[in-house]
């Protein structure tokens, strides 16, 4: 009879300890509020009423985002949507939960201070064009940052920028004015072409209606040189060689 009530206790401790985790997660387990270990996904044992588990770490990819201000060097506020692909390490489980208490807040301030330093020497139009650079500058800062607290950078992406409705239509003005610049200079320079190549083959024409008369001329000369020649070994008189040229 007193071992029935034992083998009732040690089954109740067993079944006390057991604890299942997932795939993906780890679980951080504390021994009287202190780390003790990282239990693997699976089944697993604890010593109930010692240990406890203090947090599931999800070992998937997660998105943090951050909306950055930011000003440009031609003066211009602007918003950034930034997305960050963090994942936390299995094997530093540990540190990803202990010493981060906030990591979309805190991720966002890095976020902030690499891009305004960047931005800082960039134009509007420059964030609109580049802004894979904006990424890889980011990525380059979180990586061995987040890396010391068990999360690695799976990727970054820079969204466009947001300005205010009164700038995104100066913007739009500046585009639209350059574009027409551009227009207005290659239809001068169409003209231009036309007007030479029309230059040209009206010179052209000229040289060759030249050529044309003074060809028809030698011609004309030669034949009526030709003509008197053969009038004179005719013998007739020049009068009327010239009345009968006349």
């Amino acid at each position: 009879m007193f071992f029935l009530p034992v083998a009732i206790f040690i089954v109740f401790l067993v079944l006390a300890g057991v604890r299942i985790v997932k795939q993906q997660t780890a679980a951080i387990v504390e021994t009287f509020g202190r780390y003790s270990r990282t239990l693997k996904p699976g089944l697993n044992w604890i010593i109930p009423f010692v240990q406890n588990v203090a947090r599931v770490v999800d070992l998937r990819i997660r998105e943090l985002q951050a909306q950055v201000e930011v000003k440009t060097r031609d003066n211009m506020f602007v918003s950034l949507p930034v997305a960050i692909m963090v994942q936390a390490v299995e094997e530093r489980a540990a540190d990803a939960y202990y010493q981060l208490a906030n990591p979309a807040e805190q991720v966002s301030t890095w976020v902030l201070n690499t891009l305004r330093s960047s931005t800082a020497s960039m134009e509007l139009q420059e964030l609109y064009e580049d802004r894979q650079r904006l990424a890889a500058e980011v990525e380059e800062a979180l990586v061995e940052r987040l890396s010391a607290y068990g999360y690695r950078v799976v990727g970054v992406l820079v969204d466009q920028p947001t300005v205010s409705a009164e700038v995104q239509a100066s913007f739009n003005r500046v585009v639209t004015s350059q574009r027409e610049k551009e227009a207005a200079e290659q239809e001068a320079q169409a003209l231009r072409i036309r007007i030479v190549g029309e230059a040209r083959a009206e010179a052209e024409a000229q040289e060759l209606r030249a050529q044309g008369l003074a060809k028809a001329r030698a011609i004309l000369s030669e034949s009526l040189t030709e003509a008197v020649t053969r009038a004179k070994q005719e013998g007739l008189h020049e009068d009327d060689i010239m009345n009968l040229l006349l």
